[in-house]
């Protein structure tokens, strides 16, 4: 007993030290791959309110065709399927009649992104949203956590000069099966 005490006291510590380096390890994969892809990284925070700060999240931006594009970055550039990388590389162009565009938003993106099934906040910083120097953002969360501005979702979709770019980019493959309307 006291020998099994020792040997998980010891090997304990190695263990979380060798997952938080892998962890770490990706994460710098993931920044250089968007890095060579012509984007920058950057940590965006979760405000609410105008003083009440969230948690961070880093993200890889472009400007394209005077345009700001924000996708998470383990979305753009893990290997890993995820949910914003389908919709960037499989979600059709969406018509002026699409039933996506409808809800109880003013903003029509933000009801892309709920009838896709994800969640925003709102880009107002007086109610909340993702923040960078810029000011907010409308970035759509999906519920495996992967995140893309829902107007840069909407201008791949529609075809948007300069966004192939980044759709073309996006690292995994798609999820099979995923259901995605038009």
């Amino acid at each position: 007993m006291k020998l099994a005490h020792i040997l998980f006291s010891t090997l304990l510590p190695v263990a979380v030290f060798v997952t938080s380096f892998t962890s770490y390890a990706g994460g710098i994969k993931q920044e250089a791959y968007c890095i060579d892809n012509g984007g920058t990284v950057e940590k965006m925070i979760a405000k609410y309110g105008s003083d009440l700060n969230g948690l961070s999240r880093t993200f890889c931006t472009f400007t394209k065709d005077n345009g700001f594009v924000a996708v998470g970055l383990s979305a753009f550039a893990s290997k890993t399927p995820n949910i914003a990388a389908t919709l960037m590389k499989q979600l059709p162009p969406l018509a002026d009649d699409s039933l996506l565009w409808q809800g109880d938003f003013f903003n029509p993106s933000m009801n892309v992104c709920k009838n896709l099934g994800g969640a925003t906040m709102s880009e107002n910083v007086v109610s909340g949203g993702f923040t960078n120097a810029n000011g907010a953002n409308d970035i759509c969360v999906f519920g495996d956590t992967s995140m893309v501005s829902a107007w840069s979702l909407i201008y791949m979709a529609n075809g948007r000069n300069q966004y192939d770019e980044v759709k073309h980019a996006v690292r995994s493959d798609p999820i099979d099966n995923l259901y995605i309307p038009e």
